[in-house]
């Protein structure tokens, strides 16, 4: 066999190493480990809110949003790449396009940035949301495992579905995300409203729509029970004794809900499609919500109008039914009595008013029954 010469050019290589094996090592352990800190420092600062935020100017809005919003101990790639190391890098990736394009790009961006949250992202954190039990929310019952996880009337719901303003758009959707349970039940804190950001009007769009008279389509009860105790002018109204008697929610109330069954224009599916074979699936409900809802996480308010549920009180409710309940000359008969300011309870049980009207104060005299 023939021996290498030592004076060729990988011999002499092979030599140099040999000879200095340990600063070798040492400048490839100083490279790696600098390679290592920057990459890291790279990412610790191109992946901060403030990078794209303060940096980029048409992401300031979604950046100032976010800053005010109860997530903003959460950073964006948090929500916005896939979970995994896999999913870390393909939104790496995509960051970096996006980048070359905005800083490539002559003409001035004036369109509406979109991205997708998966619900991988929000089950991250909130996972035991879905096998709790009911989550009680502004006085209604929800439950997470019976929205998420089984499809309501044909259609896939996904976290977006209801929160889709919980980062995004809080101020521009007030009237969206301010639910009208308030006017029912005034202890609600706005402030709680606000930290979990339930978009109602997609609550509504799906409860509400193509029902008869306008009810829910799972029933009242479903959401909410009856109220403990109501005031009505300057009566007591005990919800649960007329709901025992049989009567249902539309006997007193009226306009339970309005632009349910609103019609979405063809010609608002261009406001994103510029394809005449997609803007053709208009009638296809299936593809249609599939697509939008379920794949794509587009909030339902973004075609449909927003559905409010604000139920009124019929007029001149109480007589409707209580029609002989006070003799019709009551007034003249007790003309005396209220012009030198008794109360009904200075001659009546406390109880015999007291069912239907603000309870008086007993006098202590004897009282006639």
């Amino acid at each position: 066999m023939r021996k290498m010469d030592n004076t060729s050019p990988i011999a002499v290589i092979k030599n140099w190493i040999s000879a200095h094996k340990v600063p070798i090592v040492i400048v490839l352990v100083v490279m790696a480990s600098t390679m290592v800190v920057v990459t890291e420092k790279a990412l610790e600062i191109t992946e901060n809110p403030a990078f794209c935020g303060k940096n980029c100017h048409i992401m300031r809005p979604y950046f100032d949003s976010w800053y005010t919003s109860s997530h903003n101990d959460v950073r964006c790639v948090e929500c916005h790449y896939e979970p995994g190391v896999i999913g870390h890098i393909k939104g790496k990736a995509n960051g970096l396009l996006q980048f070359y394009s905005y800083e490539t790009t002559v003409e001035e961006y004036s369109g509406k940035l979109y991205a997708k949250v998966m619900d991988n992202n929000c089950l991250t954190c909130h996972e035991k949301r879905i096998f709790s039990s009911d989550v009680p929310y502004t006085g209604v019952n929800f439950s997470h495992q019976a929205h998420l996880l089984q499809p309501k009337r044909g259609i896939g719901l996904t976290c977006t579905s209801c929160h889709s303003m919980l980062v995004i758009g809080m101020k521009e959707h007030q009237s969206v995300t301010d639910p009208s349970c308030s006017q029912c039940h005034p202890n609600i804190v706005q402030k709680d409203i606000g930290h979990i950001v339930v978009t109602t009007s997609t609550c509504f769009t799906c409860h509400f729509r193509d029902v008869p008279g306008g009810t829910s389509i799972s029933g009242c009860p479903s959401c909410h029970g009856p109220p403990k105790e109501t005031h009505h002018n300057y009566t007591n109204f005990n919800h649960t004794d007329h709901l025992e008697r049989g009567y249902d929610c539309q006997t007193c109330h009226t306009n339970i809900s309005t632009g349910a069954n609103d019609i979405v224009s063809k010609s608002k599916c261009y406001s994103c499609h510029n394809s005449r074979d997609r803007v053709e699936k208009y009638d296809d409900f299936s593809f249609i919500h599939k697509e939008h809802v379920t794949n794509n996480k587009i909030a339902c308010y973004n075609c449909h109008s927003e559905v409010k549920h604000m139920p009124e009180l019929k007029q001149n409710l109480c007589s409707n039914c209580h029609k002989a309940e006070h003799p019709s000359d009551w007034l003249k008969t007790h003309k005396t009595q209220v012009l030198i300011g008794k109360v009904c309870s200075d001659c009546h049980q406390p109880k015999f008013c007291s069912d239907c009207h603000a309870t008086g104060v007993a006098s202590g005299k004897k009282a006639i029954t």
